[in-house]
């Protein structure tokens, strides 16, 4: 094990260049005027965002226009088409400057002419026709850009339904529709492209993604990243946990997965190098830790805000239902890792390494501010979320500008005359507007491929509402799992982990939540529809450390040196302690503090943290010593039983483990002694 100074790795991380690394991948830096000319497009579609927030949202048809014509544009323009070329990332040739012109023209043309297609919905002429199959070609062409061909392959095998369904099985078959039509409805109506995913993607999303980035602009990672090793550094894998912690923090505020690992990831993947561990389990902790945190409120990521929408429930209402899943989630992550430092032999951090904690809390504190002003605007007032985040951005704002004037006051010190203090301020002020800068230039690279990926999940959206797709998926689940809710979420979850291989989390979730969670509520009223929905987005996101689309993977290997199809696999690993959180909350809608005590939710919260402590025993087969085959199946067996909210099972379960849990203080004991051989020989 090397040793650890964190605050040379601190240092190390400030001289890292991964500004460019978004939830997309990388984003192309040409040099040269187009340079600046992406630049300046990209900070003027943040500042729109940002004003409209602040003076007053347009019509919803033309703020959706005006949202996803520039993001589709941009996404020729951030991304390139090869992109295993490293050149490609240096030049944007022609043709990207020609489809990004064709991709704003396609989409603006409905905000120019807003006011003559409401007059011919329904009746569109043959230029609306060109302009709608030029739309959705193009976005289809940016989503291959920003994530892959996943995700444009999915959108088109619904875009052929409509045309192909009279040849599709009775359950889910019609009559087919003309190319009219279709073209109509997900071009000019608000049920397709311009529907609820780009309208969410175009309000909450943004504003809060710019929060983000200023947030992080700020400095507040440094800070958080101090504080979680203050807090976990005297623990055994202390530098796995402080990851998991900050990760967590940083995470649920950036909304970015990839963001949040390149924030906290550039220092304490370093660490958990130096610790001893190998640099995919390093990578792999990291990726799963900024993955998570999409689950965490206050800002849960792009899907729950879609949630919001499309079940009616209001946005505080959700984040409050999901902090207590968002906390044992986080848990079982700590649980995995602990077995994971116990397993390997892990120390606890050098005392002379570890930040104190009040020293280091109070350092900072000021960043809690943004956060106060975040939570009780959106959890306490109650305003809408985009009132919320723009004076969470106010706040951020306002901390900046203190900072830098802090920084100006402790530089006065040195310097003696006018000259010198003259040419401070100006430095100062110069710094601030390019915090300023760089805070809405980041919000448009993380937002660019976000719009594109709302705009598909639109197009497959508009395809079910026209086709009533949604009620032949009821009738097609119902016929395979019968009343069966227990197969019903088992091929759900299958669903979603198959679907996250290959598409971004609010496009998996906008197919899950159209054509999945309609069956669940259907077959199973019982559930709570928020408790369902819940279901999806968890799976959703647990889907995203899985290759090829694992980019906080592929961000996390690049940090920690490591192969990145195998870090990816590990931060699935360790994301699966707590793989049985969902069903847990499905069959206990007290977990999501629906129509519950205190006391009720404390005692669900106690056993479900149980439960997964014994699961993640089981995936990493480590309690105090390796276990046998029997003991894990003991354990699994255990954990399952906390699924179902009844005392006999938790009596049973917990009078079960102790079985497992003597034999294996027992084993351990011997192998302390020497008597028999230790598992990690």
């Amino acid at each position: 094990m090397s040793k650890i100074n964190l605050e040379e790795e601190i240092k190390q991380s400030k001289e890292m260049d991964l500004s460019d690394i978004v939830d997309e991948g990388k984003v192309r830096t040409p040099g040269g005027n187009l340079a600046t000319i992406i630049f300046i497009i990209g900070v003027l579609w943040s500042f729109f965002h940002l004003y409209t927030a602040g003076t007053g949202l347009l019509t919803a048809m033309l703020q959706r226009s005006a949202h996803l014509s520039v993001g589709l544009a941009l996404c020729f323009l951030y991304f390139p088409l090869n992109k295993k070329n490293d050149t490609a990332y240096e030049r944007v040739p022609w043709y990207d400057l020609l489809l990004a012109a064709g991709g704003f023209l396609s989409i603006f043309y409905v905000y120019y002419f807003f006011d003559d297609l409401v007059w011919r919905i329904g009746a569109p002429t043959t230029t609306d026709l060109v302009m709608g199959g030029l739309a959705i070609l193009l976005i289809l062409l940016a989503a291959h850009r920003a994530f892959g061909l996943i995700l444009p392959v999915v959108t088109v095998i619904f875009l052929t339904y409509p045309f192909l369904g009279q040849y599709y099985p009775v359950l889910i078959g019609h009559g087919g529709y003309r190319l009219t039509r279709v073209i109509n409805d997900l071009y000019i109506t608000n049920t397709g492209i311009f529907g609820i995913p780009i309208g969410v993607s175009a309000t909450f999303v943004f504003i809060f993604v710019l929060f983000g980035s200023f947030f992080q602009t700020s400095g507040a990672g440094l800070y958080v990243v101090r504080l979680a090793f203050s807090t976990m550094g005297r623990f055994r894998g202390g530098p796995a946990k402080a990851a998991v912690m900050a990760s967590g923090f940083m995470g649920s505020i950036i909304g970015s997965s990839v963001a949040n690992t390149v924030v906290t990831g550039s220092i304490t993947i370093p660490v958990m190098k130096k610790a001893g561990f190998t640099p995919e389990v390093a990578g792999g902790v990291e990726a799963a830790a900024s993955t998570d945190a999409q689950f965490l409120p206050p800002i849960m990521g792009a899907a729950a805000f879609i949630m919001a929408e499309f079940t009616g429930i209001p946005y505080w209402q959700i984040a409050i239902a999901a902090a207590l899943p968002a906390v044992i989630s986080y848990f079982a992550l700590l649980a995995i890792v602990h077995l994971q430092a116990a397993k390997t032999g892990m120390q606890p951090m050098a005392k002379e390494n570890i930040p104190p904690f009040l020293k280091t809390f109070i350092r900072g504190i000021f960043y809690w501010f943004p956060i106060c002003i975040l939570v009780y605007y959106l959890l306490i007032a109650r305003l809408t979320p985009i009132l919320a985040g723009y004076y969470a951005i106010l706040a951020v704002l306002f901390i900046i500008v203190v900072i830098r004037c802090v920084q100006f006051v402790e530089s006065l010190k040195s310097k003696e005359n006018d000259t010198e203090i003259s040419t401070l301020a100006f430095e100062q002020v110069k710094g601030l507007w390019s915090d300023f800068l760089a805070g809405l230039d980041s919000a448009a690279k993380a937002m660019a491929g976000i719009a594109v990926a709302c705009a598909c999940a639109g197009i497959i959206v508009g395809v079910v509402t026209i086709t009533g797709l949604g009620q032949g998926m009821i009738l097609l689940l119902s016929a395979v799992a019968g009343d069966n809710l227990l197969i019903l979420l088992l091929m759900s979850a299958g669903i979603s982990i198959i679907l996250g291989t290959g598409l971004p989390t609010t496009a998996k979730y906008v197919v899950m939540a159209t054509l999945v969670a309609p069956a669940i509520t259907t077959i199973a009223p019982q559930v709570p529809v928020l408790a369902v929905h819940l279901f999806i987005l968890y799976y959703a996101i647990l889907a995203d450390d899985t290759p090829p689309v694992g980019v906080a993977a592929y961000a996390a290997a690049a940090i920690a040196r490591s192969e990145p199809i195998r870090t990816g696999l590990l931060g699935f690993k360790f994301d699966l302690g707590a793989f049985l959180l969902p069903f847990m909350f499905v069959y206990n809608p007290e977990f999501l503090l629906i129509d519950t005590t205190w006391y009720n939710a404390l005692f669900v919260a106690a056993t479900s943290l149980f439960g997964i402590y014994c699961f993640s025993a089981v995936i990493q087969r480590w309690l105090f010593t390796r276990m046998k085959i029997w003991e894990q199946v003991i354990l699994l067996g255990v954990a399952l039983s906390m699924i179902w909210p009844t005392w006999y099972t938790d009596i049973i379960g917990a009078t079960i483990f102790l079985i497992v849990y003597f034999h294996q203080r027992a084993v351990k004991a011997r192998e302390d002694k020497g008597e028999i051989q230790t598992a990690s020989s």
